[in-house]
């Protein structure tokens, strides 16, 4: 029994450090998309899509998390 619980804790312990580890590396990969602006991303810097539109398209394309994408359209279309 007492290994049972021990196994299950070790497994929670695991999986919230791979959760902290996974969120660190979207933050990582947001800070690269917006320090890095490749010709790629040029759709954001122009008028024709909405805030929305292109936070949604760049979820889609690097699934860092609607709220990421987010904070780089607008990190982008501020400068």
């Amino acid at each position: 029994m007492n290994f049972i619980i021990i196994c299950i804790m070790i497994l929670v312990c695991i999986l919230l450090l791979s959760i902290i580890k996974l969120e660190y590396l979207k933050r990582l990969l947001t800070r690269y998309i917006v320090d890095n602006r490749s010709s790629e991303l040029s759709f954001i810097e122009s008028s024709d899509f909405s805030v929305l539109e292109c936070a949604k398209i760049l979820n889609k394309k690097y699934k860092i998390g609607l709220i990421n994408s987010y904070i780089v359209v607008n990190s982008i279309k501020i400068r």
